[in-house]
């Protein structure tokens, strides 16, 4: 029963989550569209797409505050908003990303229904247990652990894998091997802490006139959204039916904002099966940075997905090695991915029970 009461509480999360990507990531799209920009100074002017760039932006970057939120609502119901909503904050403003929001979201959630069970006031003061108490002795004991804990381990983390990369680069190794590397370390976390101190690595060789991994950075942060849109169409093609229908429904807006290098509209079904996901985009992100490394496809522009075409060197090779990578991702999803929860879990549920063990009194 446990394990699918935490399934039950992702799902809610999830179902909270889709009309807030796709209506954030779509603001995003069509202000990408008409080539806007992030606003930094709005006393300098700015048009109707720069407004719907960073209106779609600023959105999808309180991911983190929205995934943790109702998560731990989901758990803990009204009681679990508010320190839900902080530690989502503190995750976005560490950088901890979206997962470090689903985390926060189980914890908080966990420990206010905790608390609600062991904290013992008199008759007068129960109406501010859960209107203060709660909410605020959550909120520092995860804060705390996040902040001195899990936030000093992904700094370690995150030195580690610029370390690394810096020596590899250094040292003159092969630039495939360089590829395979950046290609999973920018794609696996989804746009999380490994991912930013990727770009922070990219961005500097990008100044030193080294444009090549910034364009894997950009082809592998679109093998989920694209992975999963033609691992679709191959479940189709051989019967195999591994796509609820919420998931299919998200892969219309997923693939959009994809086009743009917007990873969060995959959110929704890469949560649905995150582990077997993951190692799919590590897969087909390898064999796409290994390409546009062996290809040389350099670019002049940081981000953008298929807007940024026009700045990347040999760009019909670095469609190609998106393609190819995409395909490979998605025939490991054939393998690996299992149907989403959204349907079955009620009847999972239903199994838990065994009425054939119900005796009435009497009879």
């Amino acid at each position: 029963m446990g394990s699918l009461q935490i399934r039950k509480h992702i799902m809610t999360g999830i179902s909270y989550m889709i009309p807030y990507v796709c209506a954030a990531g779509m603001l995003m799209v069509i202000g990408n569209i008409f080539g806007g920009r992030t606003i930094t100074d709005y006393r300098q002017g700015f048009s109707i797409a720069d407004a719907l760039t960073t209106l779609g932006g600023d959105g999808l970057g309180l991911l983190p505050v929205f995934i943790s939120t109702f998560i731990a609502y989901s758990i803990a119901d009204r009681p679990g908003i508010a320190p839900g909503f902080l530690l989502g904050l503190l995750c976005r403003a560490n950088g901890f990303g979206f997962l470090g929001g689903l985390f926060t979201g189980y914890l908080g959630g966990y420990l206010v229904n905790y608390l609600k069970k062991s904290i013992k006031v008199p008759s007068f003061m129960e109406g501010i247990v859960p209107q203060m108490i709660l909410p605020l002795l959550t909120t520092i004991i995860v804060g705390l652990f996040m902040e001195y804990i899990v936030g000093i381990a992904i700094l370690a983390l995150t030195d580690g894998v610029y370390t690394l990369l810096m020596s590899m680069q250094n040292s003159g190794g092969s630039i495939v091997l360089l590829g395979v590397i950046l290609g999973i370390l920018s794609a696996v976390d989804y746009g999380g802490p490994i991912n930013k101190i990727v770009f922070v690595f990219v961005m500097q060789l990008m100044t030193q006139g080294i444009g090549t991994p910034i364009s894997v950075l950009i082809s592998a942060s679109m093998i989920a959204p694209f992975g999963l849109t033609i691992g679709y169409f191959l479940s189709r093609l051989f019967k195999h039916n591994i796509f609820s229908n919420q998931e299919i429904n998200a892969l219309k807006s997923a693939f959009l904002m994809g086009c743009c290098q917007i990873t969060e509209g995959s959110y929704p079904i890469i949560l649905n099966d995150f582990v077997r996901i993951t190692i799919c985009t590590g897969i087909g992100a390898a064999v796409d940075g290994a390409l546009v490394m062996y290809w040389q496809c350099a670019s002049t522009v940081p981000a953008g997905g298929f807007f940024a075409l026009p700045g990347i060197a040999n760009p019909g090779f670095w469609l190609l090695s998106l393609l190819i990578g995409s395909f490979v991702f998605a025939i490991c999803l054939q393998f690996l991915k299992r149907k989403s929860t959204e349907e079955t879990i009620e009847e999972e549920l239903e199994q838990q029970l065994d009425l054939s063990s119900l005796k009435i009194s009497g009879l």
